[in-house]
Order: structure tokens, then sequence, then C-alpha cells
């Protein structure tokens, strides 16, 4: 009995953490309030969670969110809205949901621990994914260019 209970609570402590570890990204319904959803997707564009949105996608969410402020005019909620009406706001909620998806997880923060050149003292270097896919692109650029170069002045 004692055995049933402890594998229990360790199920029920690691099912906790994982529900912990990330929250979703800001998304746009069609149940919700549309004004209330506008305000919290605006107010998430300045936030930490979404700092590696790029300024041509912050300009894309900005204006798809004022087309689908100018489309409720009146209304709150998106199935008020006739049918033309309501294909346009939905695509630009589709439009808002993958561009701030996208965003939350570039901006998600990775942590390591690296020892310092000459040093055993251990550090913490955190970095979003999109800084770490920038790095690794950029190692990969300079890789190909000293290669390229190589290989046209081979007496160097």
């Amino acid at each position: 009995m004692r055995r049933y209970t402890v594998f229990v609570l360790a199920l029920l402590v690691v099912g906790s953490a994982h529900a912990k570890r990330g929250e979703e990204a800001v998304k746009m319904t069609e149940s919700e309030p549309v004004a209330a959803q506008v305000d919290r997707i605006k107010a998430a564009l300045n936030s930490e969670d979404y700092s590696e949105i790029s300024q041509d996608d912050r300009a894309r969410v900005q204006q798809a969110l004022g087309r689908i402020q100018e489309k409720m005019d009146g209304h709150s909620l998106s199935s008020e809205l006739n049918p033309t009406d309501r294909t346009a706001v939905f695509n630009d909620q589709e439009l808002v949901n993958t561009v701030m998806g996208k965003a939350k997880e570039d901006s998600r923060l990775i942590c390591r621990r690296e020892r310092a050149t000459g040093s055993n003292m251990q550090q913490s270097v955190c970095t979003t994914v999109a800084q770490r896919r920038r790095a690794n692109e950029n190692g990969r650029a300079l890789l190909n260019e000293h290669q390229q170069f190589n290989n046209l002045n081979p007496g160097r």
C-alpha cells in the first residue's frame, strides 16, 4: 500500500511539473469578446514573452488587429457578423495566432551551464531560441565563407 501511495504521489508531482513547463501563446478564438482579446494581444506584444517578434511581424499583427476592430464595429463576438465579415475576421485571427505562436516559440529562453575557458567555475548562459538559431546560422555562414575563400586562393 505504501509503494502505491508513493507511486501516485510521484506521478502527481511529475504531472504538475509538466503542466507548469510553458504557457501557451496568446490566441484569438470565436468564443470570447473580440475587444478583450485584442487588448490582451496588444499587451502581449509589449511583453518579454514575445521579445523576438520581428518588426515586420509586429506590424502585420497590428494591421490585422486594426482590420478586426473595423469589422467588429459595434459587435462583441465574431459570430454576430455577416458571413463575409466573419470570414475576413477569421482569416485575420488565424494570421495573428500563427505569428504570435511563432514569436512565443522563438522567445522561449534556454539556459545552459558552461565553464569559461581556463576556469572550473560554471556560469549560466541564457539565450532565446531565435538567438541560438541566429548564432548557428552566422557560424555556418562564416565557415562557408572561409571554405570558399580557401578554395579560391589555395596558395595561402
